[in-house]
């Protein structure tokens, strides 16, 4: 099911010059979502985006990225052979569904970095995948991020912020409740980026983000890089 609400305000700056530019729109804001969860997303203005930061949570601070292994001594005795430096065998999570999934590859490093609440987390480097793996003890289940995880209200809400493969800006969470797990999966304009990100909370959990997208102007023939000087800005919430 994929919910979306979706108000459009857009911030041109542009500073006017005799360069030769690629044109652009502000108002051009496509993006996909694939949500099982009421996923609200809309745009606001930038003095309501001010006012939202009031109630920014306070996010854990984000671990040295580095083996823990102490902690994967204790979690091969708990859950033996789920995970390895080499090999996963183990349910997973995937848009919205559970499998079983055995395998191993040596082009493949997983290292447990540390815990948070109920969630063991692993770092997965590979060729092309930088991810992150959330192995829940509760239902020894694992979920990917790809962005380190922020996991927050004791494990019941897990967000994911950031970069994406190959180089798009994406917006995603999980959300626990019961047995049940909802999740939504959002894919930004490729040619936007998470200038700046806040998790706020009234009444639920919201992600608040200001995005800017960057005019493109011609430095050599057929040669083009952006223009810091000229930009579209939004300002979106999500929840």
């Amino acid at each position: 099911m994929k919910y979306f609400v979706l108000f459009l305000i857009a911030f041109p700056f542009i500073k006017l010059s005799a360069q030769k530019y690629i044109p652009f729109d502000c108002d051009d804001f496509n993006f996909n979502i694939e949500s099982s969860a009421n996923t609200s997303i809309r745009f606001i203005n930038q003095s309501d985006y001010f006012s939202s930061l009031k109630d920014t949570v306070i996010l854990p601070q984000k671990p040295l990225i580095k083996e823990n292994e102490k902690l994967y001594t204790e979690f091969q005795k708990k859950f033996p052979n789920k995970i390895s430096t080499h090999c996963i065998k183990a349910k997973t999570f995937s848009k919205g569904e559970i499998s079983e999934i055995s395998y191993c590859s040596q082009r493949q490093k997983i290292f447990l970095i540390t815990k948070e609440k109920n969630f063991y987390i692993f770092k997965l480097n590979a060729f092309e995948v930088d991810d992150f793996l959330l192995f829940n003890e509760d239902n020894e289940t694992i979920y990917f991020t790809e962005n380190y995880p922020l996991i927050l209200d004791e494990g019941k809400i897990i967000f994911d912020v950031g970069h994406s493969y190959p180089g798009k800006q994406i917006i995603n969470y999980y959300q626990f409740e019961d047995k049940k797990v909802k999740y939504a999966s959002i894919d930004l304009p490729f040619d936007y980026r998470i200038t700046k990100y806040n998790i706020v909370k009234y009444s639920n959990y919201k992600v608040i983000t200001e995005l800017t997208r960057h005019q493109l102007k011609e430095t050599s023939p057929n040669y083009f890089e952006k223009d810091k000087d000229v930009f579209c800005k939004k300002f979106m919430i999500i929840n």
